[in-house]
């Protein structure tokens, strides 16, 4: 206990550092920014990988050396890196909360909300599509190589050394172009066959006036939705473990991107 009390008062400014940057990760971080996990849990997880990087990191900060407005720009690069990688994350997050909106408003489900820290009011078919990526998120092994990342992020980012560049701004202008594009592509089948759904009903309703199509829509869709869902499920979990995959692969890109 004496020698690690030590050896964080030796190397305490660069594990203020790394405190700030992963603080600032995992506080935008999807998973562990739901009310899922208790915050005394984060605040130990936090610190019991910042203690297992320490010694990865390399180098050494001395805050002596340091003025009040040196340290605080420090502080604010690693808080800037840490919110970067998240915001990847968020983004790969927002295509599964996006493209269980777009079939929750076709299903009539949007009346049936519930609230999400992240992104606010989100329907019951977005939490669902969310604790699926959870789950795949983690059966297939990819928060291994998440963590590994994050440890191979102060060998390509060093403590202290960030700067803006053009490449990271057109990185994140291609990854928010992305988000539209696969939450459109994993809710185009469901969307495709609501809207033939509501294309026969509008048909019944001109053919055959006497039938009531908006008592009979509103439960045919939801029952349809439900219905496509389950026999759809695997080929959903299917697209959401390569949007794992992909993510994985986006998040090693940002940080060569953030390195240089």
């Amino acid at each position: 206990m004496t020698e690690l009390v030590n050896y964080l008062s030796s190397h305490f400014g660069l594990f203020l550092l790394i405190l700030v940057r992963l603080s600032s990760l995992f506080l935008a971080f999807p998973f562990l920014s739901t009310p899922f996990i208790p915050h005394n849990v984060k605040i130990l997880f936090v610190l019991a990988l910042t203690l297992f990087i320490l010694p990865y990191a390399g180098g050494s900060v001395d805050l002596t050396q340091l003025s009040l407005v040196e340290l605080f720009f420090l502080v604010i690069k690693e808080a800037l890196i840490g919110f970067f990688l998240a915001l990847v994350a968020m983004l790969f997050y927002g295509v599964v909360i996006y493209a269980a909106e777009l079939i929750s408003y076709t299903m009539g489900l949007t009346v049936v909300n519930m609230f999400d820290p992240s992104f606010g009011m989100v329907s019951v078919l977005g939490r669902f599509f969310v604790l699926i990526f959870y789950a795949v998120f983690f059966s297939t092994g990819a928060y291994r190589v998440f963590i590994g990342a994050l440890f191979e992020s102060f060998r390509v980012v060093p403590v202290g050394v960030f700067s803006l560049s053009e490449p990271l701004y057109k990185f994140f202008v291609k990854e928010g172009a992305l988000l539209f594009f696969l939450a459109f592509k994993m809710a185009f089948p469901f969307l495709v066959a609501l809207f033939i759904t509501n294309l026969a009903l509008a048909l019944i309703n001109r053919l055959i006036p006497q039938i009531n199509v908006f008592i009979v829509g509103l439960p045919l869709q939801l029952f349809l939705g439900i219905l496509l869902i389950a026999l759809g499920f695997s080929a959903l979990v299917f697209f959401v473990r390569g949007l794992v995959e992909r993510f994985i692969e986006e998040f090693l890109t940002a940080l060569r991107v953030l390195g240089g």
